[in-house]
């Protein structure tokens, strides 16, 4: 076997992972987002009607209980990733700077910060929704114990649900920033700093003229990834709050979850994550566009 044949072979198992996981399915679901497939004719899908573009017309068409459920979850989840990806982006980056610092149990401390991401998100979150517990809860308790509050508050539903996921989701994710950060700082050359401190520069000129030129392209990743992640946001919500978290905390994948699996309307469900789909594309498309013409200029 040639070295191209035998790197072909290798690289075989990755190929039909990625075929069956990702390529079929997502073929399957821009198939079934055409038909009005249902609870009745599942079975025999192939004699689900062909509806063209009616199941997208749903999306775009105000007054309807899709058009309003589902924008209104494109609009939560864009606060709710507004909200975690710069608050985790900022405590990120203050863990990464003092662990690049040099003091006595570093090493440890860098595998402890790992410990939130590296919590399975049943467990992690399930201790998140505990914390929030209106009656039972350790943060209400907390909270009145320091003379903050006189009653309970409900945390987990109505408009301080939205707010709970997005703390419980910081909590998680901001090791990972932490880590990529902290491994771009590690790259700077301790010259440049030497002859910033020569030429009189303070720590915050430092920061900005060193330090930062340096991050920018570990944050153009952590921002993107975060974005896409929290559009896909999933579990935090179903285990916090329910399948059914109400209007004010209502997300894109639980909407599209109950139209497809509750209300058994499959084909709504699948043109519903096709138009997800290009939303995400589009907005990536636009990142990377504004960045490569501030790049280029």
């Amino acid at each position: 076997m040639s070295k191209k044949g035998l790197a072909y072979f290798l690289i075989l198992p990755a190929l039909l992972a990625l075929l069956f996981v990702h390529v079929i399915p997502m073929i399957w679901g821009i198939v079934i987002s055409f038909l009005d497939l249902n609870v009745r004719n599942i079975i025999n899908w192939q004699s689900a009607p062909f509806v063209k573009l009616q199941n997208y017309m749903l999306v775009f068409k105000p007054g309807t209980v899709i058009f309003t459920g589902f924008w209104r979850s494109v609009i939560n989840i864009t606060k709710f990733g507004l909200i975690t990806i710069i608050s985790g982006y900022f405590i990120g980056l203050g863990v990464a700077l003092l662990l690049n610092k040099d003091f006595p149990g570093r090493t440890i401390m860098r595998g402890l910060i790992l410990l939130p991401f590296v919590t399975p998100d049943t467990v992690a979150f399930s201790f998140w929704r505990f914390i929030f517990r209106s009656r039972i809860g350790i943060l209400n308790d907390m909270l009145k114990s320091l003379g903050i509050i006189q009653d309970n508050i409900i945390w987990l539903v109505g408009d301080r649900s939205l707010y709970a996921v997005a703390i419980a989701s910081i909590w998680k994710g901001w090791p990972l920033v932490a880590l990529m950060l902290l491994a771009a700082l590690q790259q700077i050359p301790q010259q440049l700093y030497d002859a910033a401190k020569i030429d009189g520069a303070n720590a915050w000129q430092r920061f900005k003229y060193v330090t930062f030129p340096y991050l920018k392209p570990v944050t153009k990743t952590l921002i993107i990834f975060n974005i896409l992640w929290n559009f896909n946001a999933f579990n935090q919500f179903r285990v916090m709050l329910s399948e059914n978290p109400g209007r004010q905390a209502d997300i894109p994948a639980l909407f599209i979850m109950r139209q497809a699996f509750n209300h058994f309307k499959y084909g709504q469900g699948a043109a519903l994550s096709i138009v997800l789909l290009l939303i995400m594309l589009v907005f990536t498309g636009i990142y990377f566009y504004v960045f490569r013409v501030k790049s280029d200029s």
